[in-house]
């Protein structure tokens, strides 16, 4: 689990009511990308948590004092969406509050991960009334037609869900935390992909590959990479559904 997408900038958007250099931002400094909290390069000494590890703020008892011992000044921390919206349009923030206040407590950085319709290529950490409605919120399948427990992208539904609780979540955020800045960044999702399969093959997701194969076709003659090879230049033939973006146009003879 990395933390890869660190969306500094979703907790500058213009609903916090401040302007962008009063809250955690990105800035670059020359080659460097920074961190900037409260005015100042934040370099974030970081301990990250089992998956788990933050379901309860019991759990969490035993783990403040050892993130301490470790002269850490911030701790990545990750929220279920089960947990955040167990019954639909119905939010319970009470983790999410006892997770920062604990944090100041301990003059740590907060941050979340947010593991809402994917986790590692699963959908384990969706709340039960979606994976319980598999017409609304529809799975992806493998090859040979089976379905498995991991949300489609292509559902508009689960898209609108989810974007839905995590806007809760960061309006929530900026409540508590708009001033104090204990939170200084937010993943979204975590390591999207499909572990049994190359792609989702569902009736949806044959469409859309079959669309964009059919416009990839449409895009002329064949594409070419250049490479060398012993100091020699010579063409490579790839796919005809390779983007033109990426290839030069072999010349016709």
């Amino acid at each position: 689990m990395k933390t890869r997408i660190l969306l500094a900038a979703l907790l500058a958007l213009p609903f916090y009511g401040q302007t962008v250099s009063g809250i955690p931002h990105l800035q670059k400094q020359g080659t460097a990308t920074q961190l900037i909290v409260d005015g100042k390069p934040f370099l974030a000494l970081s301990g990250e948590l089992g998956n788990n590890s933050a379901t309860s703020l019991e759990n969490m008892q035993p783990v403040w004092p050892k993130l301490v011992s470790g002269n850490l000044n911030c701790v990545l921390v990750a929220l279920s969406w089960a947990q955040l919206e167990p019954a639909e349009g119905s939010f319970d923030f009470a983790l999410v509050d006892g997770l920062i206040q604990e944090a100041r407590r301990n003059n740590l950085k907060v941050v979340f991960l947010w593991f809402g319709s994917w986790k590692n290529g699963l959908s384990s950490y969706a709340p039960y009334w979606v994976k319980s409605d598999y017409t609304r919120f529809p799975r992806i399948r493998v090859k040979g037609g089976r379905s498995i427990e991991l949300l489609s992208t292509f559902g508009d539904a689960t898209r609108d869900a989810d974007a839905r609780a995590f806007g809760a979540l960061m309006r929530h955020i900026r409540e508590v935390d708009g001033s104090r800045h204990t939170v200084v960044m937010m993943q979204v999702e975590n390591e999207v992909g499909v572990l049994r399969d190359s792609r989702d093959r569902s009736a949806a997701a044959n469409q859309a590959f079959d669309s964009w194969r059919r416009s990839c076709a449409r895009c002329g003659p064949r594409m070419v990479s250049r490479r060398r090879v012993r100091g020699k230049k010579c063409s490579a033939q790839v796919s005809p559904t390779a983007s033109t973006c990426r290839f030069r146009r072999e010349p016709r003879r």
